[in-house]
């Protein structure tokens, strides 16, 4: 009988809500870490973006203007929106360090899911491996597509600092 009344529910309904999910991309144009990982973010965004999981470009300097953001975009062939962050006030209040840095964040529950590298092909800025080993954030995607709990919190993001002292 449960069944049928979860059935039942379900149909009339239609599945519960899901918190919305925001992927903050922490970009800069002139970083060739950046650059690198557009492929990878167009990947991540064609495989995982949704209505209840948004990608979202964020360039956080006063130096980039909407004409390089619309040409990096377009260089790059990026599907999702990109913003300026000139006053720096949300990389600060996701405490991004470096460009490319992600920051998934329950925009419902108020929280940060992940915080820190798209996987760890760089180890150290000018250094890459040969072969990734470990995709963080594809792994975040996945368990909040599925419905499971995030198991890492953070890693340490390399590329570009953000120059926070303004």
């Amino acid at each position: 009988m449960k069944f049928w009344m979860a059935l039942l529910t379900l149909s009339l309904f239609g599945p519960p809500n899901k918190d919305k999910v925001m992927v903050y991309v922490f970009l800069y144009e002139d970083c060739v870490i950046s650059q690198h990982y557009t492929l990878v973010l167009k990947e991540l965004h064609a495989e995982f973006a949704s209505e209840e999981l948004q990608f979202q470009g964020v360039f956080p300097n006063t130096r980039t203007d909407d004409m390089d953001m619309l040409i990096f975009r377009g260089r790059y062939e990026l599907p999702f929106e990109m913003m300026r962050d000139e006053d720096l006030s949300l990389t600060r209040q996701l405490g991004a360090k470096v460009t490319p840095e992600v920051v998934v964040y329950n925009a419902d529950q108020q929280e940060i899911l992940y915080k820190g590298r798209i996987d760890d092909t760089y180890f150290r800025v000018g250094q890459k491996r040969r072969v990734t080993t470990t995709s963080e954030l594809r792994d975040v995607l996945e368990a909040i597509t599925n419905e499971q709990p995030v198991t890492t919190a953070s890693t340490e993001a390399v590329g570009c600092f953000i120059q926070l002292n303004k």
